[in-house]
């Protein structure tokens, strides 16, 4: 339970850093000491998102090498201060680099997790467990956008962002003295194999070398449509880094009250994660298929919805509240879908090498999510932009509710081939 927590707790934190900057970019484009519009702030995302991309490919193996504690530990630390000289920044490339360097080190977060999860639980606690660690960054998002931005009110983007540097140094010193690698490091027995709890069927890559283990993966085909299915999903978490801008040109909010309403996306989020690592336990690999990719198909919908409102003749207030209320129900659908499936499918899969097949599938996440910041963030500068920002988010949705359920079928066909074997 206390490395549980841990884990909670130090990603909420790594997660407070990248959504702080989030947060503050309309206050970032109102300051006029900055002259920033809407695709540079695209590629100041996108450039944080390149150090997630290169991060993930680096620390999944590093975590598997020097254990998850060390490198989330590290990961936390450069983070704290990437973050913390970011604020002090002025300059796309200055404010690239540090938006890289923070998220470089996010990045290893994931993976370690992954790491310490294999050490410390049994395989049929994994789902439930990614779960709850899913809701983290959820959990993170909604009290940035709610505290942290209610601060923005009162103070400057520069303020909030070291705001966010304080509390997440004051998380590393805690996790120094609680997060621990192994049970055996306080006493208790190890979890019995290193695919869980079952002695009878070893894994597959336990002797494996990782370029075994890479050659393995890559002529599995359900990695293959994971890492497909993953790239759409990325692109549209990432219409994250977009809300609080999107809302204040498009109903003309402050930068104050638009990232505080863009709460609304982490709310969907949380309240899905949480419940959602529990019924993927619970549901069978058949009826995964159905579940996750009628979200995905809901999700769609959301996104038709967003971008049909306009021409819906709403009042302002009215219009307001219905985007949030297809913003908040597209987290709702997308966010187990991201989480889980690739999160549970890298730890079973992967085994002793699950680290580097987690970074991997999320590299292949974030160049997605890379390509997608600097042509949204273009896209939004032009006329009607906002249209033609939802037309690329809406192409995305319908390709990612064809691959997952694929890729959820093949896993499914892959434990029944398995089972019978």
């Amino acid at each position: 339970m206390l490395v549980l927590a841990g884990m909670y707790l130090g990603y909420a934190a790594l997660y407070m850093c990248r959504a702080t900057v989030v947060i503050s970019g309309p206050a970032m484009l109102d300051d006029p000491g900055l002259g920033l519009d809407k695709t540079a702030w695209g590629a100041i995302i996108g450039w944080g998102t390149a150090g997630t991309l290169i991060g993930k490919l680096a620390n999944g193996i590093l975590a598997d090498k020097l254990g998850g504690r060390r490198v989330f530990m590290l990961s936390l630390g450069f983070c704290m201060l990437a973050t913390g000289i970011f604020g002090t920044m002025s300059g796309v490339p200055y404010f690239s680099l540090a938006y890289f360097i923070a998220l470089f080190a996010k990045s290893a977060g994931w993976p370690s997790m992954a790491n310490l999860i294999r050490a410390w639980y049994p395989k049929n606690w994994r789902g439930r467990i990614w779960g709850i660690l899913s809701s983290s960054s959820r959990f993170s998002s909604l009290f940035t956008t709610l505290v942290l931005g209610s601060l923005l009110l009162a103070v400057s983007w520069r303020g909030v962002i070291a705001t966010s540097a304080v509390i997440t140094g004051g998380v590393l010193l805690l996790l120094f003295f609680v997060l621990k690698q192994s049970p055996a490091d306080v006493g208790l027995e190890v979890v019995a194999s290193s695919d869980g709890d079952n002695h009878k069927r070893p894994h597959p890559l336990d002797d494996a070398t990782v370029a075994e283990a890479l050659l393995s993966f890559v002529r599995s085909p359900r990695v293959w449509l994971i890492c497909v299915s993953i790239m759409c999903l990325a692109v549209l978490m990432e219409f994250q880094s977009f809300i609080p801008i999107y809302l204040k040109e498009t109903f003309g909010l402050t930068a104050g009250i638009a990232a505080i309403t863009s709460s609304a996306f982490p709310i969907g989020c949380l309240v899905s994660v949480l419940a959602g690592g529990l019924i993927f336990d619970l549901l069978s690999k058949k009826k995964r298929i159905f579940v996750l990719g009628g979200m995905m198909v809901f999700a769609v919908f959301c996104v038709a919805l967003l971008r049909a409102l306009p021409q819906l003749g709403l009042t302002g207030e009215f219009s307001l509240w219905t985007a949030l209320f297809a913003i908040m129900l597209y987290g709702l659908a997308i966010a187990p879908c991201y989480y889980i499936p690739m999160s549970v499918f890298s730890v079973d899969f992967g085994g002793k090498h699950c680290g580097v097949l987690i970074g991997i599938i999320d590299a292949a996440g974030y160049l997605a999510a890379m390509v997608f910041d600097f042509l949204g963030g273009a896209a939004a500068d032009e006329v009607d932009g906002w249209h033609q920002f939802l037309n690329i988010l809406l192409s995305v949705s319908v390709l990612g509710s064809a691959t997952l359920p694929l890729f959820l079928f093949l896993d499914y066909r892959s434990s029944k081939a398995l089972s019978s074997s």
